[in-house]
């Protein structure tokens, strides 16, 4: 289990293969930010993905799936696609694709600590979720790379936040809604920051910038709420301040793209 709260910028990722997709949601899908552009399986069936990434590895992330507490995940990755399979150089084995409590409308987030560094051309996925009511698997995004995990925690005081972008229009006697999903957010603190992890913190910050989602997870291991609380989305805000000589204090938002 991941026992820190971490960050992760997805690295570069191209689609590979699958065994049958949907024409309308194909596995390219998962490689973009679009979390409405979802990959969907033909059937429960041998239910895979291939996908290539040449950067180093040790967090993997399965988005916004509709896969149960009953259902499990697998992931290899070898020199080549089918590889994979016949001949991985890191299999994490059968696991679940998640444990703890997951309530509507939260889609499922498959969190895999791979135990190492693992820097491997392809990455295959198996999904297993036999009888499912919806007769095929779908995913919104997989993630991957080496993820900052923060030492000291996160401050108490930390915010969960609910953001809604349904428009309202209000007139004499009336009220128009158009509905939108609502989508989670956090705002936190990370506190006790010294130097060294200052200068391996801010790089990372500032490479994801604005423009490139993190996947922010503040209590991964707390299993009741890491479903509702694990958010992959853009940053809103960050500003670093500097209360002692060599301590520094970071204040984050990040604002899901989907719950």
């Amino acid at each position: 289990m991941i026992s820190q709260p971490f960050l992760l910028v997805a690295q570069p990722m191209t689609f590979e293969t699958t065994d049958f997709e949907l024409a309308a949601a194909p596995g390219v899908n998962l490689t973009n930010d679009n979390m409405d552009m979802e990959w969907r399986s033909v059937g429960l069936n041998d239910t895979y993905v291939v996908l290539g990434c040449l950067a180093v590895v040790d967090t993997i992330a399965v988005l916004h799936t509709n896969q149960r507490t009953t259902d499990t995940i697998r992931v290899r990755a070898g020199a080549t696609w089918d590889e994979t399979a016949t001949n991985s150089v890191y299999d994490s084995g059968v696991l679940p694709a998640f444990e703890g409590n997951k309530e509507d409308p939260y889609t499922t987030k498959t969190i895999i600590d791979l135990g190492q560094s693992v820097q491997a051309p392809f990455w295959r996925i198996d999904f297993f979720s036999p009888g499912h009511p919806d007769g095929q698997v779908k995913a919104a995004r997989v993630v991957m790379g080496e993820r900052f995990e923060v030492p000291t925690g996160i401050n108490y005081g930390w915010e969960k936040v609910l953001y809604d972008d349904s428009i309202i229009t209000t007139g004499p006697n009336y009220e128009d809604v158009q509905e939108y999903p609502s989508r989670p957010g956090v705002k936190a603190t990370i506190g006790q920051v010294d130097e060294a992890d200052f200068v391996a913190l801010d790089p990372f910050l500032m490479r994801a910038g604005f423009k490139k989602p993190v996947l922010f997870a503040p209590e991964p291991d707390n299993l009741d709420t890491a479903q509702h609380w694990t958010v992959y989305g853009r940053m809103k805000g960050s500003k670093w301040q500097n209360p002692y000589h060599k301590w520094w204090e970071i204040d984050i938002e990040v604002s899901g793209l989907r719950a």
